[in-house]
């Protein structure tokens, strides 16, 4: 009798854990959630077909919509930073997005970028040619920072330019952005097509190492290698077959945890 009150019990503890995970929507775009000062924390999502972006209440009904403008020949590539007054204090929704364009060559092919930041009326802030990817930074007294990482991939080896700015210090504060600011921590988009962005976070104390790129059988399939200095590789995925990896990235005896990358 002990041993079925216990196997009931353990079933029925297993059955409320299961039933905490309460299905609320699909949304047929990548979302994410951030904070908006008149708003509080809000989901934002990138409409690649439409070239829009869309904000929802965190009832998941329809807050504002969002054109972002591509150019002919380039995609809608990612939506950074929507915020309200983390660029400016006009108290707009304003945010970065990017748009890149596939360039092919006799032997091979290479990506092309471009970032604007615009208001939600459409105002562009700024133009960064060349950018495919920015990062916020508080500073412990130096204020906040903002990245613009430039890539030119029509030369080999490829050139990375960081163009940094300062932003207003009466913006949006570090703790409320931290939603959208924790996203570049992990690669992006995933899955991933013709390319795909690895963050690079190494250790004090090492300044290169080499990421890895394993199946799901535990076969390598390769290795590249990285700098401390890098922040952003991105890696063409193109000659890779689709289906689901794992990478890692190792110096030495040091080695990061695994993550997952789907490539389509």
């Amino acid at each position: 009798m002990k041993i079925i009150s216990i196997t009931i019990l353990l079933l029925t503890g297993c059955g409320m854990l299961y039933s905490q995970l309460d299905f609320e929507k699909t949304l047929t775009e990548s979302a994410s959630i951030t904070y908006l000062e008149s708003k509080g924390e809000v989901y934002y999502a990138m409409d690649v077909i439409n070239k829009e972006c869309h904000i929802y209440n965190m009832d998941l009904t329809l807050y504002k919509t969002i054109a972002l403008p591509v150019p002919e020949g380039y995609y809608l590539f990612d939506v950074q930073y929507i915020s309200e007054n983390l660029f400016n204090s006009d108290n707009l929704v304003e945010l970065a997005y990017i748009y890149s364009k596939y360039v092919p060559t006799t032997s091979s092919y290479y990506f092309t970028y471009e970032t604007k930041l615009i208001n939600e009326n459409g105002s562009v802030l700024e133009t960064f040619p060349g950018a495919g990817h920015t990062v916020v930074h508080e500073t412990n007294g130096h204020g906040k920072k903002y990245l613009v990482y430039e890539y030119n991939y029509s030369v080999i080896p490829y050139r990375t330019y960081t163009h940094i700015y300062g932003l207003p210090q009466s913006g949006t504060k570090s703790a409320e952005f931290a939603a959208t600011a924790s996203i570049s921590s992990l690669p992006y988009p995933n899955p991933a097509n013709h390319q795909v962005h690895i963050p690079i976070e190494l250790p004090e104390g090492i300044s290169s190492a080499q990421l890895m790129l394993y199946n799901l059988n535990g076969q390598k399939i390769l290795s590249y290698p990285i700098t401390s200095s890098d922040g952003n590789l991105l890696l063409p995925t193109g000659q890779i077959n689709p289906g689901t990896y794992l990478y890692t990235i190792q110096s030495g005896q040091w080695h990061s945890d695994s993550k997952k990358l789907v490539i389509q």
